[in-house]
C-alpha cells in the first residue's frame, strides 16, 4: 500500500504484483467534472485492489467515496450528492474478441497505452457514478403542489353557445 497515490500508473505491473491502492484524488484536478459541478472541493476517496482474474487480465476491483456539489435542475440549488460506488473493471490493452467471457459483475475498460493517468481513471468513475438529473427529493423553494382533484369545487357546466345551430341542422 502506497502512502500518496501516483500519478500515472502501470494496471498492467500493478496487477501483476497485486498492488492496493488507497488515499484521495482532489476533485480540482478533475477538469471534466468542473461543468458538471458547482464546486470542485474536496477529494475522491479510493480503495482499488489491482490483481489478475482467472485467464491472467488485470483487473481492478474495490470502492470509491465522495461528497460532490451539482445544481439541483428543479430549483436551481446547491445540493450534495454522495457517491458511494464500488469499482470493479477488468483492463484490456486492444478490442477484446467478442467471445471473450468476462467475470460476472466486472466491466472492461480499453487502455491503448501505459502509463495511465490515475486522475483520469478516477474520473471517469466519478462521472459515471453521477445522477443523469441532480434533484432533490423535495425542492425548498418549489414547495407548491396542485391540490387534490376530489377538493376542488365542480363547477356548473356553462350552456354551449353553438347548441342553436345544432338544433338549426336539424331542421333541415
Amino acid at each position: 500500500m502506497l502512502k500518496e497515490l501516483p500519478t500515472f500508473i502501470d494496471p498492467k505491473h500493478l496487477a501483476l504484483i497485486s498492488s492496493h491502492l488507497t488515499g484521495g484524488v482532489a476533485l480540482e484536478q478533475m477538469s471534466r467534472l468542473h461543468d458538471l459541478l458547482c464546486e470542485v472541493t474536496g477529494k475522491v476517496y479510493i480503495d482499488w485492489l489491482f490483481g489478475l482474474d482467472d485467464k491472467q487480465r488485470p483487473i481492478i476491483k474495490g470502492e470509491m467515496k465522495a461528497q460532490v456539489s451539482a445544481l439541483c435542475q428543479r430549483c436551481l440549488q446547491p445540493m450534495l450528492i454522495p457517491i458511494n460506488t464500488k469499482t470493479a473493471l477488468v483492463i484490456f490493452f486492444s478490442e477484446p474478441r467478442q467471445d471473450e467471457q468476462l467475470l460476472p459483475n466486472y466491466e472492461s475498460i480499453i487502455l491503448t497505452k501505459t502509463p495511465v493517468s490515475l486522475i483520469t481513471l478516477v474520473e471517469d468513475e466519478v462521472i459515471l457514478a453521477l445522477p443523469q438529473i441532480a434533484k432533490h427529493d423535495k425542492c425548498q423553494s418549489n414547495e407548491y403542489q396542485l391540490p387534490d382533484m376530489d377538493s376542488l369545487e365542480t363547477k356548473p357546466s356553462k350552456k354551449n353557445p353553438f347548441h342553436v345551430l345544432s338544433k338549426l341542422k336539424s331542421g333541415h
